[in-house]
């Protein structure tokens, strides 16, 4: 990568931390390097909003009670139901998104690489999560309508938390290899260097 592109990448992933208010590692682990641990999660004290095609972090409550209260009031429907896939992730929707909400792209297209990850590797799993995600995939790809929520859940107590770090960390290495594919799909033929 010529160094207009490696500082765009840079920028960009300094704009995404920014943002997030989230410090990745600098290196990130490789993704065929996921390992399952059964150990607690290291937990962030974000959640993530999608709604339609926009994705926004949202620092959470300290208070447990608000924090249960959360995907109630963001996914407009008095019913929340949870999606949950895979170990510390929560996917939060309406109980009639399917039917009565427009389709959610965003947080389709986030469920939808993060079960490809899981069912291939790329992102850390136990056995029993990789085997239930290819299942699920082998059925049908889901499809998320109306507000989306993700946030964190411990399994020790069953309860409500901030997403944990790995998937931030996964999230800013799909950021920045999306970031890199448009730089590459921008850039001439002719050897020019992006931007020039």
């Amino acid at each position: 990568m010529d160094n207009s592109v490696t500082e765009l990448t840079a920028r960009i992933q300094q704009l995404l931390a920014t943002a997030s208010g989230y410090d990745p590692a600098v290196e990130p682990p490789s993704p065929n390097a996921a390992t399952f641990t059964s150990e607690p999660l290291p937990r962030s004290r974000l959640g993530m909003f999608c709604h339609a095609d926009q994705l926004h972090f949202l620092t959470l409550p300290g208070n447990r009670d608000e924090l249960a209260q959360l995907p109630i009031g963001l996914v407009g429907d008095p019913y929340a139901d949870r999606i949950h896939v895979v170990r510390g992730i929560d996917f939060w929707i309406g109980d009639r998104s399917l039917r009565n909400q427009p389709p959610n792209p965003a947080a389709t297209i986030l469920l939808n690489d993060l079960l490809d990850d899981v069912a291939f590797g790329a992102y850390a799993a136990g056995d029993g999560d990789r085997a239930f995600v290819r299942r699920l995939l082998a059925a049908d790809r889901p499809r998320i309508a109306g507000p989306c929520l993700l946030l964190g859940r411990d399994e020790r107590t069953d309860t409500t938390t901030g997403l944990p770090e790995e998937f931030l960390d996964w999230l800013q290495r799909k950021a920045t290899q999306a970031v890199a594919g448009l730089v590459d799909t921008l850039a001439p033929d002719d050897g020019t260097p992006a931007g020039e």
